[in-house]
């Protein structure tokens, strides 16, 4: 069981958190166990979802790229067209089956999230769903908006995660319609909205 009274986020990462740390203590700690345990996870006062844990590498959705024995070509997102979320173009993370899982915590594919992984901030989407025994999944852009580049030249991508310590604050009911009819409208959204529902809670965006 996390003791959310003495749980301290990565030194580096309290800048960017502004006043959400000063929550944590109040927050409904989830009792389930993972492969790869996060170190905290919960739900915040206002009812968003917190996570502190590992970050492992997804693929599912992009093209043109080798070395990844679990990527798969769809997701479980999709645009207005029926096409996936290309892994390779959109920072995305992914929760664990079963779909009730997230839903329990009012959340769904489409619903926006802040990663945070030291003095680094990226915003990011629900695109997908993975195993029920995994939490901390994340697309290769948002691993390099996060500052960790996993593709080679010749395309073949280093299957490693990265962490621990990454945080993960995801939004409930933070989707809009329009977000996923077509790659440009969901970047935008994730850009925009993202980064304002995380200075509503507390945060702090980096200055530069």
């Amino acid at each position: 069981m996390s003791n959310l009274a003495v749980y301290r986020p990565n030194p580096a990462a309290l800048p960017l958190l502004g006043t959400i740390p000063s929550s944590i203590p109040l927050a409904k700690s989830v009792e389930q166990t993972f492969r790869l345990q996060p170190k905290v996870l919960a739900v915040l006062p206002s009812g968003q979802l917190f996570f502190d844990s590992e970050l492992q590498l997804d693929t599912d959705g992009a093209t043109g790229l080798a070395g990844d024995p679990t990527h798969q070509s769809d997701t479980s997102l999709h645009y207005h067209d029926g096409t996936p979320i290309d892994a390779n173009r959109v920072p995305y993370f992914v929760l664990p089956l079963p779909t009730t899982w997230p839903r329990q915590f009012g959340i769904g594919l489409g619903d926006l999230a802040a990663v945070i992984f030291g003095g680094r901030i990226a915003f990011a989407v629900i695109a997908d769903f993975g195993p029920k025994t995994l939490l901390g999944e994340g697309s290769l852009e948002l691993f390099r908006l996060l500052g960790e580049e996993r593709v080679r030249h010749n395309g073949t991508v280093r299957d490693v995660g990265m962490g621990p310590g990454i945080i993960t604050i995801v939004f409930p009911k933070s989707s809009a319609p329009g977000d996923t009819q077509k790659e440009g409208a969901l970047l935008a959204a994730i850009k925009s909205r993202g980064p304002s529902l995380f200075q509503k809670l507390g945060g702090v965006l980096p200055t530069a």
